[in-house]
């Protein structure tokens, strides 16, 4: 039995081979990194470092089991009320990890008499989650009014009793570009629809005190579940959803991953409360100022460029996509390698994480070097 095991994990690893998606983990990652989601620097701040030192001095190294058995500590409930008040909510509820937060929600929400409608290429965590829900999954095409608008007219005709939850990416993780709110709140709103909001990669970035994008354009009323991650702009690890007490009490009665799962650790907490209390200071602030310098910045060099953080530079091929990846990490400069199933064949591209913590000069050392392989 393990020999046919380890011959069928063979003969995928040669699959990935010969279409160039096989993926390993680095040894170490060069010094400057343009590849990970920590848009203003937070993970390392000194007050955010510090306060989950306290947290584990206080409170242990982690939650020792689900918080209906080991019960909330300070951390969990200082948070979700410090969450609640960004997202201008009655009330939110944190997860162990982004990727756990919609295969538990999405599932209370729906199920198989129901449906989801979700943006083509949306984050494999969102696909999974309409998956669990056993829901009628419905692709739309992202910012097109017309896709969206065609699959509720269809689905109403196809299946008038059930409910309909829509799911969209505030700022998408991987083409980079913001979402266009007003027309999904629009026909979310006339067809009678649930809007979950995964505010991932926006949080932090844009908005009153770094709020989001709905809290940008001024529609975060209109939004009935706000998901964001703890991991990226807030520098800590995590998930949560933002909405109604009653909404909220339902998830943590029915999220089979904050039900079963082990709940985050005190200071992954205290680091995310820290995180938030520096985003709606002056320094946060200055922070997302110095970010979108950086943004600005990039764009006057690559004109082909998106307004958020996220800059893909699509260059097609797997082989020169990796190659390119491969000779950046030579030059002290990392810088994601994405290629399929992450996104659509023949879309592979380097994924350009801009943040905060970038020096002009060094936005300006990644261009001269990017140049070295057209974009598309």
């Amino acid at each position: 039995m393990s020999g046919s095991l380890t011959a069928q994990a063979r003969e995928k690893k040669e699959i990935r081979v010969a279409q160039g998606t096989q993926r390993s983990l680095p040894a170490e990652q060069a010094s400057l990194s343009f590849a990970d989601n920590d848009y203003l620097g937070l993970s390392r701040h000194p007050r955010v470092t510090e306060a989950a030192v306290r947290a584990i001095r206080d409170a242990g190294t982690g939650a020792r089991a689900a918080r209906h058995l080991a019960g909330s500590c300070r951390e969990h409930a200082g948070l979700e009320k410090a969450l609640a008040g960004w997202k201008g909510t009655e009330a939110a509820l944190v997860f162990s990890s982004g990727y756990q937060t919609p295969l538990g929600v999405i599932p209370c929400l729906v199920g198989p008499k129901d449906t989801v409608l979700l943006e083509r290429n949306a984050h494999a965590c969102l696909f999974d989650g309409a998956r669990l829900s056993g829901a009628r999954l419905r692709l739309f095409l992202r910012n097109s009014r017309e896709s969206l608008e065609e699959a509720l007219v269809s689905n109403r005709k196809l299946n008038p009793q059930g409910k309909v939850l829509l799911v969209a990416e505030s700022l998408h993780s991987m083409d980079g570009d913001f979402a266009e709110l007003e027309f999904l709140a629009e026909l979310k709103e006339r067809f009678g629809a649930w809007l979950l909001l995964d505010e991932a990669h926006a949080n932090g970035v844009v908005g009153p005190e770094g709020a989001g994008w709905a809290a940008e354009r001024g529609c975060a009323h209109r939004i009935d579940i706000h998901m964001g991650t703890l991991g990226k702009s807030l520098g800590s690890s995590g998930g949560f959803v933002a909405a109604s007490a009653e909404i909220i009490d339902h998830f943590l009665n029915e999220a089979r991953t904050f039900l079963y799962g082990t709940a985050p650790a005190p200071a992954a907490m205290a680091a995310a409360t820290e995180a938030l209390a520096v985003l709606g200071s002056a320094e946060g602030n200055r922070l997302r100022e110095n970010l979108q310098r950086n943004i600005l910045l990039y764009a006057s060099l690559h004109p082909a460029s998106r307004q958020g953080p996220i800059q893909p530079w699509i260059l097609k091929s797997n082989d020169v996509t990796v190659r390119a990846r491969n000779h950046l990490r030579s030059l002290g400069l990392e810088v994601a390698a994405i290629r399929p199933p992450t996104v659509p064949e023949g879309t592979a591209r380097l994924r350009i994480s801009l943040s905060a913590r970038h020096s002009p000069a060094e936005v300006r050392r990644l261009v001269e070097e990017l140049a070295r392989f057209p974009a598309e």
